[in-house]
């Protein structure tokens, strides 16, 4: 039978695999909307994504190879050292070999797949990205709401399903670009569209906020 998510006490490959993909796309997103640059605020999830491949390649069978590093650096082998406890294996040693490729093509092969997620799924993130700017926070039955275009607790998605919402995203994101290649400031507000004059691109009104007539 199938074990419900919260009473598991392990995890499988395809989770971690999701887990860097995740952690990824900060680097993948910065470098597909700003042209090839990215910031060190991504440090933490290449940290991250670094960590679990680390554990998947060299101790938990995840990796190309199922020898588990925590024995072989415990015995000596494979760094030049002696049986005992890592004589003559530093990290920098297991990280220089064979284990640090194995960690560098893993993450290279999930690069390659956030890439594509992040390239397929371009006016979705424009879209949270517009939502989150609109409202500073957002919940994520409203990102699920946006992404499948359709009403969520406060934000309705299904504006952000139309070709109008696709061309002003597109138009304001370029300005943006063109802002951070000069080190300035975007001139030109964040948009604002709707179904109607009264509600404002991704936010729901309630009847306080609607102008009188």
């Amino acid at each position: 039978a199938s074990i419900p998510p919260e009473d598991q006490f392990t995890r499988w490959r395809s989770e971690y695999e999701a887990d860097i993909i995740v952690s990824l796309s900060s680097l993948v997103g910065e470098r597909l909307f700003f042209e090839g640059d990215s910031s060190s605020g991504v440090s933490g999830d290449l940290e991250g994504a670094t960590r679990i491949a680390t554990l998947m390649e060299g101790y938990w069978g995840m990796g190309s190879t199922v020898a588990s590093h925590g024995v072989t650096h415990e015995v000596g082998i494979g760094g030049g050292g002696r049986p005992g406890k890592g004589e003559g294996k530093s990290d920098n040693d297991l990280l220089e070999g064979g284990l640090g490729e194995r960690i560098e093509s893993k993450l290279d092969e999930l690069l390659k797949r956030t890439e594509d997620l992040v390239k397929d799924n371009r006016l979705h993130i424009l879209a949270v990205a517009h939502a989150l700017e609109t409202n500073k926070t957002v919940t994520g039955e409203d990102v699920e709401a946006i992404i499948e275009g359709r009403r969520g607790p406060l934000i309705d998605g299904g504006v952000y399903h139309t070709d109008v919402f696709s061309e002003v995203a597109e138009d304001y994101h370029r300005q943006a670009l063109a802002a951070h290649k000069g080190h300035g400031g975007v001139a030109a507000p964040l948009p604002v569209l709707g179904r109607g004059p009264a509600e404002p691109i991704g936010v729901r009104m309630t009847e306080a906020d609607t102008p009188a007539d």
